[in-house]
């Protein structure tokens, strides 16, 4: 099923009252992420794939009620698509706006928002007043999330999550010639393969392992916001009859930040990452760099994640750097036992309430998603060193993982029975 990027946005007008979704988690006696700095954007860090496609990934929001300023009875409202080649600048003029207030608009929505990620398919609604100044400004994104600017006297702006339905979704194909063939024939997201083949990579190479005749059964999400469908569908189980076993896959849902993968009932490899819920979008080894242009060494992971996204230590360890880094960005660096060394980079900020030299346990808040250094679109870049060198953060190294491996394997099977009970029913519904 093919996503649609929505055409339309319901505008605004009247008295209206909006929920703002609190974005910040602050973890308990922790203090407020500050913006992190800018950096040299020529390093040699790469970045998230430019053709990935990012899923939201948010904490948990705290909810509380505000009041959208009572706008003029003879405010006029403008809407528009984002085309391909638009910029914001333009789209104001184009609305009528002077120089001022397009500069005002500008820098309120940028405040919230990289302007250099917008696309085609965001829209963009204005409220303005009868002498030509905006009262408010809207910019809805791809995954449903608004940025709402209102000007005046008790001007603001805020970033709005999606209050948004997901449906579960179930597919079962027979590879023919290529997964992405057989998804595309079969109606199912395309972008799985890709899922497919990152998560793999750390066991085998998916691609070289098929002939032809391998059976794949899916479970996946889809979202949606009334009747629109936003976001990119979210894969949370697969299972792969393949020449040399059967193999599982269990992604992390949004409250998790373990992937599992089985091969014959048994455990074969799992890892940890550092966003609750994100999906990979780049792997480890030599690609195409999406910035250069030239064939490097990714020495990490990417994952795909919106702009704030809260970043988690994946492990107890030391807090051996904090900072900016050329081509990395604002990044954090914890040292571990065993040689270990974990680096998340890309942030867009850093958690001010912790310090070199301090012992942080797994799961702190050390910072935020962003796209400072050299990089494309927000997301986080992921390397864990072993003695000095870049390992993959997919192997299932032993000097890393759970210590309760067992326990945490045999939880995670009994999730797995529940995926495949409800594979087996959603596609029997199909008849």
């Amino acid at each position: 099923m093919r996503l649609r990027y929505w055409t339309a946005l319901l505008v605004l007008g009247g008295v209206a009252s909006f929920v703002s979704m609190k974005w910040d988690r602050q973890p308990q006696n922790q203090a407020a992420l500050p913006v992190g700095p800018s950096v040299n954007p020529h390093g040699d860090d790469a970045s998230t794939d430019a053709a990935s496609t990012e899923r939201d990934q948010v904490a948990e929001p705290a909810v509380a009620a505000v009041e959208t300023p009572v706008e003029d009875k003879d405010a006029v409202t403008w809407t528009r698509v984002v085309g391909a080649g638009d910029s914001l600048s333009a789209l104001l003029a184009e609305a009528g706006l002077d120089t001022v207030s397009r500069t005002d608009v500008t820098r309120a929505i940028g405040s919230e928002y990289d302007l250099r990620h917008l696309k085609p398919g965001h829209v963009l609604a204005l409220s303005v007043s009868a002498d030509g100044v905006p009262q408010s400004a809207t910019l809805e994104i791809e995954d449903g999330t608004q940025i709402l600017a209102t000007f005046g006297p008790e001007g603001s702006v805020q970033r709005m999550a999606p209050d948004l339905d997901s449906v579960q979704r179930a597919g079962d194909i027979k590879v023919k010639s290529s997964i992405y063939a057989a998804l595309d024939e079969a109606g199912i997201p395309t972008r799985f393969a890709t899922d497919l083949e990152l998560v793999l990579a750390g066991a085998f190479d998916l691609r070289t392992a098929l002939s032809g005749g391998e059976r794949i059964r899916l479970l996946w999400r889809e979202f949606s916001s009334g009747d629109r469908e936003v976001g990119e569908p979210a894969i949370d189980f697969a299972q792969l009859d393949l020449s040399d076993g059967s193999y599982e896959i269990l992604w992390p849902d949004d409250n998790s930040t373990q992937t599992r993968i089985f091969k014959d009932g048994q455990l074969l490899q799992m890892f940890d990452q550092p966003i609750r819920g994100a999906r990979l979008s780049s792997g480890f080894g030599r690609r195409m760099h999406p910035v250069h242009g030239n064939v490097r060494m990714h020495s990490g992971v990417d994952f795909a994640a919106s702009q704030g996204a809260i970043v988690e230590a994946t492990r107890s360890g030391k807090i051996a750097f904090m900072g900016a880094r050329s081509g990395y960005g604002a990044l954090v660096e914890i040292e571990h036992e065993g040689g270990v060394r974990t680096l998340y980079a890309h942030l867009s900020a850093l958690n001010e309430a912790l310090k070199v030299g301090q012992r942080v346990p797994a799961g702190t808040e050390i910072g935020r998603v962003g796209s400072t250094g050299t990089s494309t679109a927000p997301h986080l870049h992921y390397e864990i060193h072993i003695d000095g060198r870049p390992v993959s953060p997919l192997s299932d190294a032993p000097s890393r993982g759970p210590a309760n491996r067992a326990a945490q394997a045999e939880g995670a099977q009994v999730i797995v029975d529940s995926m495949q009970r409800e594979l087996d029913r959603l596609l029997a519904s199909r008849g």
